[in-house]
């Protein structure tokens, strides 16, 4: 099917109806009922096309109720498939329309035109929860925070002091972090660093880092499991039923633009990566976030040369920031300078 046909099957208003349908925080430590009214709403979506869909439940640590990965099944899987990525969940009091309801409503229509086809590519859809953070783990941090008199009840820090405490520390330990340390050890070194300049409340912060790391993820060596819990789940389910695939969109954050200045940081990419990169009507230099970003690894190259190929096209016209890493160390580098700090 030419690109110019698919354009002509684009439904701009299901798109906008899905992202206000389903607008609304659905973070799992308040908002459970609300994240599994989502996964209802996908799949109801999904089914309303003809496709098969699939819900994937799961239990992670310290929570009774299982979490719902959605997943739709498109064409002949004799062959391999392309899968198509996002994710459904938020961050805590975050409405979600552009993290990452954008993407959901992008995948959704791809769902419905797929579906239209006499012989579409083999497709998975797939929707995830739990991709912003582990809710066992934060659960047991902020319950603790609360015991300690940190947080009140509804979470929420008890001081502006302790606040602004907890943001440095999240900083310092994602700066910290070592390819061969646990996370907890990392944590562990901020405390015996700081110890003697620290209070009681500040020392009790750090050592609850400890300890529900170090409970949660004794041996983990990245800050990944804290986040993409929902598709190591999915990537579980393709390992242990040998689901062959063959090429992987993952959507995050594709619905937000502006023409104006500073609305884009320019971005922190060292000379080593310019060799890598694919612009079109983007400028590295400019503060304008009027852009698509694309980044692929080596195997993903040619999807990404045939994506990047039609953003120029008529009736197209995506400005573009396209990025092959050729080798991990390299995605590394780029994903640890974009992603910027997290905060347990």
């Amino acid at each position: 099917m030419k690109i110019e046909s698919i354009l002509e099957c684009i439904n701009i208003e299901e798109i906008f109806n899905t992202i206000v349908d389903l607008e609304g925080p659905k973070y799992p430590l308040n908002n459970m009922v609300e994240l599994n009214l989502a996964c209802d709403y996908i799949v109801n979506k999904l089914t309303s096309y003809g496709i098969r869909t699939e819900v994937q439940e799961f239990y992670v640590k310290g929570f009774d109720e299982p979490f719902k990965n959605v997943i739709g099944w498109i064409g002949d899987f004799t062959k391999p498939a392309i899968v198509l990525g996002s994710h459904y969940d938020t961050v805590e009091n975050s409405p979600g329309a552009n993290d990452n309801l954008s993407a959901v409503a992008v995948s959704l229509e791809a769902a419905r035109i797929l579906s239209m086809m006499e012989n579409p590519p083999t497709t998975i859809i797939a929707v995830f929860t739990l991709e912003e953070e582990h809710p066992g783990l934060y659960k047991a941090i902020k319950d603790k925070l609360h015991s300690l008199g940190i947080m009140d009840k509804n979470h929420r820090f008890t001081s502006a002091k302790m606040f602004n405490f907890a943001k440095k520390i999240s900083r310092l330990s994602y700066k910290r972090r070592q390819a061969d340390k646990p996370i907890y050890e990392v944590f562990q070194d901020i405390f015996d660093e700081l110890k003697d300049k620290l209070d009681h409340d500040e020392l009790a912060l750090i050592q609850t880092y400890i300890d529900e790391f170090k409970e949660f993820f004794p041996d983990s060596l990245n800050y990944q499991s804290l986040y993409i819990v929902g598709s190591a789940k999915f990537v579980e389910k393709v390992q242990s039923e040998n689901i062959q695939i063959s090429n992987i969109i993952n959507f995050d954050c594709i619905g937000w633009i502006n023409n104006h200045k500073y609305t884009q940081k320019p971005l922190p990419l060292s000379e080593q990566i310019l060799p890598y990169l694919s612009l079109y009507k983007t400028n590295l230099n400019d503060s304008v976030g009027n852009f698509i970003g694309i980044m692929g690894e080596i195997n993903s190259k040619p999807m990404l040369d045939e994506f990047v190929k039609h953003c120029g096209n008529e009736g197209v016209d995506i400005p573009h920031l396209g990025l092959y890493l050729p080798f991990l160390k390299t995605s590394e580098i780029v994903i640890d300078r974009l992603k910027g700090s997290i905060h347990p």
